[in-house]
Protein backbone atom coordinates (compact mmCIF):
# COMPACT_ATOMS: atom_id res chain seq x y z
CA UNK A 1 0.00 0.00 0.00
CA UNK A 2 1.15 3.31 -0.45
CA UNK A 3 1.93 6.21 1.44
CA UNK A 4 -1.06 8.46 -0.45
CA UNK A 5 -3.63 5.50 -0.17
CA UNK A 6 -2.77 4.86 3.50
CA UNK A 7 -4.09 8.09 4.18
CA UNK A 8 -7.68 7.59 3.37
CA UNK A 9 -7.49 4.41 6.09
CA UNK A 10 -5.56 5.78 8.53
CA UNK A 11 -8.82 6.79 10.26
CA UNK A 12 -10.25 4.00 10.21
CA UNK A 13 -7.37 1.91 11.50
CA UNK A 14 -7.21 4.60 14.35
CA UNK A 15 -10.91 3.81 15.06
CA UNK A 16 -10.16 -0.06 14.85
CA UNK A 17 -7.13 -0.21 16.78
CA UNK A 18 -8.96 -1.44 20.08
CA UNK A 19 -10.77 -3.92 18.23
CA UNK A 20 -7.78 -5.32 16.44
CA UNK A 21 -6.15 -6.01 20.10
CA UNK A 22 -2.87 -5.20 18.75
CA UNK A 23 0.53 -5.91 20.53
CA UNK A 24 1.41 -3.77 23.32
CA UNK A 25 4.11 -1.42 21.54
CA UNK A 26 7.90 -2.43 22.41
CA UNK A 27 9.08 0.62 20.89
CA UNK A 28 7.82 4.14 21.09
CA UNK A 29 9.12 6.78 19.04
CA UNK A 30 9.46 10.33 20.41
CA UNK A 31 8.60 12.74 18.17
CA UNK A 32 10.26 16.28 18.10
CA UNK A 33 8.71 19.51 16.24
CA UNK A 34 9.34 23.00 16.99
CA UNK A 35 6.21 23.52 15.25
CA UNK A 36 2.57 24.34 16.02
CA UNK A 37 0.31 21.64 17.50
CA UNK A 38 -2.38 22.94 15.25
CA UNK A 39 -0.35 23.43 11.64
CA UNK A 40 0.08 21.26 8.71
CA UNK A 41 3.49 19.69 10.50
CA UNK A 42 1.78 17.88 13.49
CA UNK A 43 -1.77 17.39 11.85
CA UNK A 44 -2.01 15.66 8.99
CA UNK A 45 1.71 15.21 8.52
CA UNK A 46 4.14 13.58 11.20
CA UNK A 47 0.73 12.39 12.72
CA UNK A 48 -0.02 10.42 10.15
CA UNK A 49 3.40 8.77 9.52
CA UNK A 50 3.38 7.81 13.35
CA UNK A 51 0.08 6.10 12.50
CA UNK A 52 1.31 4.47 9.08
CA UNK A 53 4.09 2.89 11.33
CA UNK A 54 2.19 1.54 13.96
CA UNK A 55 -0.68 0.10 11.81
CA UNK A 56 2.31 -1.30 9.52
CA UNK A 57 4.23 -3.50 13.02
CA UNK A 58 0.41 -4.20 14.25
CA UNK A 59 1.05 -1.70 17.07
CA UNK A 60 4.25 -3.24 18.47
CA UNK A 61 5.84 0.30 17.11
CA UNK A 62 3.89 3.53 18.91
CA UNK A 63 4.78 6.90 19.01
CA UNK A 64 4.47 10.24 20.93
CA UNK A 65 4.40 13.38 19.27
CA UNK A 66 6.03 17.05 21.04
CA UNK A 67 4.98 19.93 19.10
CA UNK A 68 5.09 23.77 19.59
CA UNK A 69 9.02 22.91 20.38
CA UNK A 70 7.98 21.43 24.08
CA UNK A 71 10.50 18.91 23.06
CA UNK A 72 12.87 20.35 20.66
CA UNK A 73 12.81 24.05 19.48
CA UNK A 74 13.26 24.61 15.66
CA UNK A 75 17.11 24.74 14.80
CA UNK A 76 17.95 22.51 17.71
CA UNK A 77 15.57 19.92 17.13
CA UNK A 78 18.95 17.65 15.40
CA UNK A 79 21.12 18.71 18.35
CA UNK A 80 18.18 16.95 20.58
CA UNK A 81 17.96 13.95 18.76
CA UNK A 82 21.45 12.95 18.87
CA UNK A 83 21.82 13.43 22.41
CA UNK A 84 18.87 11.13 22.78
CA UNK A 85 16.48 13.64 24.45
CA UNK A 86 13.92 12.75 21.29
CA UNK A 87 14.47 9.45 18.76
CA UNK A 88 13.02 11.74 15.87
CA UNK A 89 12.73 15.27 14.88
CA UNK A 90 11.19 17.50 12.20
CA UNK A 91 13.29 20.74 12.00
CA UNK A 92 15.05 22.84 9.11
CA UNK A 93 18.44 21.83 7.33
CA UNK A 94 19.14 25.53 6.69
CA UNK A 95 19.68 26.04 10.29
CA UNK A 96 22.30 24.32 10.65
CA UNK A 97 25.04 26.39 8.54
CA UNK A 98 27.47 23.64 6.80
CA UNK A 99 26.34 20.52 8.98
CA UNK A 100 23.99 20.29 6.05
CA UNK A 101 25.11 22.85 3.90
CA UNK A 102 24.69 20.37 0.45
CA UNK A 103 20.48 20.54 1.13
CA UNK A 104 20.66 24.56 0.40
CA UNK A 105 21.16 24.09 -2.99
CA UNK A 106 17.18 23.33 -3.38
CA UNK A 107 17.80 27.83 -2.46
CA UNK A 108 18.41 28.67 -5.60
CA UNK A 109 15.89 30.19 -7.99
CA UNK A 110 14.64 28.75 -11.06
CA UNK A 111 15.65 24.69 -10.65
CA UNK A 112 12.26 24.26 -10.17
CA UNK A 113 8.27 24.17 -10.14
CA UNK A 114 6.65 21.24 -8.58
CA UNK A 115 7.93 20.65 -5.04
CA UNK A 116 7.61 16.35 -5.76
CA UNK A 117 9.54 16.74 -8.35
CA UNK A 118 12.19 18.53 -7.13
CA UNK A 119 12.24 16.27 -3.58
CA UNK A 120 12.60 13.03 -5.63
CA UNK A 121 15.37 14.60 -7.45
CA UNK A 122 16.78 16.29 -4.08
CA UNK A 123 16.42 12.60 -2.31
CA UNK A 124 18.30 11.13 -5.01
CA UNK A 125 20.96 13.43 -4.90
CA UNK A 126 21.58 13.11 -1.32
CA UNK A 127 21.19 9.12 -1.37
CA UNK A 128 23.85 9.04 -3.73
CA UNK A 129 26.42 10.48 -1.39
CA UNK A 130 26.55 13.65 -3.25
CA UNK A 131 24.84 16.42 -0.73
CA UNK A 132 27.10 15.17 2.34
CA UNK A 133 25.51 14.85 5.86
CA UNK A 134 25.42 13.56 9.58
CA UNK A 135 26.90 10.55 10.90
CA UNK A 136 25.33 11.40 14.53
CA UNK A 137 21.66 11.29 12.99
CA UNK A 138 19.73 9.42 10.51
CA UNK A 139 18.17 11.57 7.88
CA UNK A 140 14.79 9.90 7.13
CA UNK A 141 13.76 12.28 4.39
CA UNK A 142 13.32 15.16 3.15
CA UNK A 143 10.30 17.81 2.42
CA UNK A 144 10.88 19.85 -0.22
CA UNK A 145 8.32 23.21 0.08
CA UNK A 146 6.95 25.60 -2.67
CA UNK A 147 8.77 28.11 -3.94
CA UNK A 148 8.96 31.50 -2.30
CA UNK A 149 6.47 34.15 -3.29
CA UNK A 150 6.33 37.61 -2.94
CA UNK A 151 3.71 38.30 0.03
CA UNK A 152 2.43 41.86 -0.20
CA UNK A 153 0.80 44.36 2.31
CA UNK A 154 -0.64 46.50 -0.85
CA UNK A 155 -0.46 45.69 -4.56
CA UNK A 156 2.72 45.97 -6.50
CA UNK A 157 2.36 48.65 -9.17
CA UNK A 158 4.99 46.22 -11.68
CA UNK A 159 6.89 43.11 -10.74
CA UNK A 160 9.54 43.80 -13.53
CA UNK A 161 10.53 46.90 -11.20
CA UNK A 162 10.00 46.78 -7.31
CA UNK A 163 10.94 50.48 -7.38
CA UNK A 164 12.48 50.97 -3.50
CA UNK A 165 9.71 48.56 -1.64
CA UNK A 166 11.29 47.19 0.97
CA UNK A 167 10.84 43.48 1.43
CA UNK A 168 11.54 41.39 4.25
CA UNK A 169 13.97 37.96 3.40
CA UNK A 170 16.12 35.80 5.31
CA UNK A 171 18.70 34.85 2.98
CA UNK A 172 21.44 36.21 0.88
CA UNK A 173 20.22 35.01 -2.29
CA UNK A 174 16.80 36.19 -2.01
CA UNK A 175 18.46 39.66 -0.88
CA UNK A 176 20.19 39.32 -4.27
CA UNK A 177 16.97 38.71 -6.04
CA UNK A 178 15.25 41.58 -4.34
CA UNK A 179 17.94 44.02 -4.90
CA UNK A 180 18.80 43.31 -8.28
CA UNK A 181 14.81 44.08 -9.01
CA UNK A 182 15.19 47.44 -7.64
CA UNK A 183 13.45 46.69 -4.03
CA UNK A 184 15.58 46.92 -0.56
CA UNK A 185 15.97 43.45 0.69
CA UNK A 186 15.43 43.79 4.84
CA UNK A 187 17.10 40.81 7.03
CA UNK A 188 14.34 40.38 9.56
CA UNK A 189 13.88 36.75 11.49
CA UNK A 190 10.68 34.64 10.69
CA UNK A 191 8.92 35.58 14.45
CA UNK A 192 9.64 39.76 13.31
CA UNK A 193 7.55 39.86 9.69
CA UNK A 194 4.21 39.92 11.76
CA UNK A 195 5.31 43.41 13.52
CA UNK A 196 7.48 44.27 10.61
CA UNK A 197 4.72 44.33 8.51
CA UNK A 198 1.82 45.51 9.97
CA UNK A 199 3.52 48.34 11.43
CA UNK A 200 4.94 49.11 7.84
CA UNK A 201 8.46 48.64 8.44
CA UNK A 202 8.55 46.62 5.14
CA UNK A 203 6.39 46.59 2.35
CA UNK A 204 6.28 43.20 1.55
CA UNK A 205 8.01 39.63 2.46
CA UNK A 206 9.93 36.90 0.45
CA UNK A 207 9.14 33.71 1.84
CA UNK A 208 6.91 30.61 1.91
CA UNK A 209 3.38 30.25 2.63
CA UNK A 210 3.81 27.83 5.68
CA UNK A 211 5.69 31.18 7.51
CA UNK A 212 2.71 33.07 6.96
CA UNK A 213 0.19 30.88 7.90
CA UNK A 214 2.35 29.61 11.07
CA UNK A 215 2.15 33.52 11.95
CA UNK A 216 -0.99 34.33 11.17
CA UNK A 217 0.14 36.69 8.52
CA UNK A 218 -2.71 36.43 6.08
CA UNK A 219 -4.87 38.68 7.42
CA UNK A 220 -2.28 41.68 6.59
CA UNK A 221 -1.40 40.66 2.90
CA UNK A 222 -3.70 42.06 -0.28
CA UNK A 223 -1.68 40.41 -2.85
CA UNK A 224 0.80 37.56 -3.54
CA UNK A 225 3.26 37.10 -6.71
CA UNK A 226 4.03 33.43 -7.35
CA UNK A 227 7.03 31.68 -9.22
CA UNK A 228 10.04 29.87 -9.38
CA UNK A 229 12.02 32.28 -6.76
CA UNK A 230 14.08 29.86 -4.89
CA UNK A 231 12.48 27.39 -2.60
CA UNK A 232 13.71 25.39 0.27
CA UNK A 233 13.04 22.42 2.30
CA UNK A 234 12.56 20.65 5.73
CA UNK A 235 13.72 17.46 6.86
CA UNK A 236 12.80 14.85 9.44
CA UNK A 237 15.43 12.71 11.89
CA UNK A 238 16.37 10.07 13.91
CA UNK A 239 18.77 9.55 16.33
CA UNK A 240 21.61 6.64 14.66
CA UNK A 241 21.38 4.56 18.04
CA UNK A 242 18.10 4.49 18.39
CA UNK A 243 17.21 3.14 14.80
CA UNK A 244 20.44 0.58 15.02
CA UNK A 245 18.98 -1.12 17.90
CA UNK A 246 15.52 -1.35 16.83
CA UNK A 247 14.70 -5.21 15.93
CA UNK A 248 15.63 -6.04 12.04
CA UNK A 249 11.57 -6.58 10.84
CA UNK A 250 10.83 -3.07 12.66
CA UNK A 251 14.24 -1.40 11.23
CA UNK A 252 12.39 -2.71 7.74
CA UNK A 253 8.95 -1.21 8.45
CA UNK A 254 10.48 2.43 9.27
CA UNK A 255 12.65 2.17 6.16
CA UNK A 256 9.62 0.71 3.72
CA UNK A 257 8.12 4.37 5.47
CA UNK A 258 11.06 6.68 4.90
CA UNK A 259 13.54 7.45 1.89
CA UNK A 260 12.16 8.58 -1.65
CA UNK A 261 8.27 8.09 -1.25
CA UNK A 262 8.09 9.59 1.70
CA UNK A 263 9.85 12.37 0.37
CA UNK A 264 7.62 12.32 -2.65
CA UNK A 265 4.38 12.42 -0.51
CA UNK A 266 5.76 14.45 2.29
CA UNK A 267 6.15 17.46 -0.75
CA UNK A 268 3.20 16.58 -2.63
CA UNK A 269 1.22 16.57 0.72
CA UNK A 270 2.42 20.25 1.56
CA UNK A 271 2.46 21.43 -1.99
CA UNK A 272 -1.58 20.90 -2.12
CA UNK A 273 -2.61 21.75 1.47
CA UNK A 274 -0.66 24.99 0.53
CA UNK A 275 -2.29 25.59 -2.13
CA UNK A 276 -5.84 25.26 -0.64
CA UNK A 277 -4.93 27.51 1.97
CA UNK A 278 -3.73 30.24 -0.57
CA UNK A 279 -6.82 29.66 -2.49
CA UNK A 280 -9.38 30.10 0.46
CA UNK A 281 -7.46 33.24 1.52
CA UNK A 282 -10.56 36.59 1.15
CA UNK A 283 -9.42 39.60 -0.36
CA UNK A 284 -6.21 38.01 -1.52
CA UNK A 285 -5.22 38.28 -5.22
CA UNK A 286 -3.41 35.06 -6.42
CA UNK A 287 -0.73 36.47 -9.41
CA UNK A 288 1.13 33.68 -10.80
CA UNK A 289 4.26 34.55 -12.76
CA UNK A 290 4.00 34.23 -16.30
CA UNK A 291 6.88 32.69 -18.24
CA UNK A 292 7.71 35.92 -20.17
CA UNK A 293 7.32 37.56 -16.35
CA UNK A 294 10.19 35.15 -15.34
CA UNK A 295 11.87 36.48 -18.66
CA UNK A 296 12.55 40.25 -16.40
CA UNK A 297 13.77 38.02 -13.61
CA UNK A 298 16.58 36.11 -15.49
CA UNK A 299 19.29 38.71 -13.97
CA UNK A 300 18.11 38.69 -10.73
CA UNK A 301 18.15 34.84 -10.80
CA UNK A 302 21.87 34.66 -12.15
CA UNK A 303 22.91 36.96 -9.69
CA UNK A 304 21.39 34.90 -6.87
CA UNK A 305 23.06 31.77 -8.40
CA UNK A 306 26.58 33.36 -8.23
CA UNK A 307 25.89 34.54 -4.49
CA UNK A 308 25.31 30.67 -3.98
CA UNK A 309 28.02 29.75 -6.00
CA UNK A 310 30.50 32.40 -4.79
CA UNK A 311 30.00 31.30 -0.94
CA UNK A 312 31.39 27.81 -1.27
CA UNK A 313 33.97 26.03 -3.60
CA UNK A 314 31.90 23.14 -2.77
CA UNK A 315 27.97 24.21 -4.19
CA UNK A 316 29.54 24.00 -8.02
CA UNK A 317 29.01 20.26 -7.28
CA UNK A 318 25.98 20.11 -5.72
CA UNK A 319 24.19 22.68 -7.93
CA UNK A 320 25.81 20.33 -10.62
CA UNK A 321 24.13 17.15 -9.44
CA UNK A 322 20.61 18.48 -8.56
CA UNK A 323 20.04 19.87 -11.69
CA UNK A 324 21.59 16.81 -13.56
CA UNK A 325 18.87 14.86 -11.80
CA UNK A 326 16.20 17.07 -12.06
CA UNK A 327 16.73 17.03 -15.51
CA UNK A 328 16.09 13.01 -15.43
CA UNK A 329 13.06 13.16 -14.07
Amino acid sequence: MTFTKYIGLAGMMVLGASAAHAADPEVTIRIAAGASSNGNVCKGYLDVWGEKVKAASDGRIDYELYCDGTLAKMGDAVNRVEQGVADMAWDVPAAYGARFAGFNVIGVPGLYHDPEVAGAALWQTYAEGTLGGSDEVKVMWVQVVNNNSFFMANPMADYANFDGAKIGMGSQMRAKVIETMGGVPVAIKVPEYYQSLSKGAIDGIMSTAGAIFDFGMESLLSEVYEGEFGGGLTFVVMNQDFYTSLPDDLREIIDENSGLEMTKWASAYLRDREHDEMSALPNVKIIQASDSDMVAFEPAFAAARDVYLDSDPANAGYLAALETALAAQ
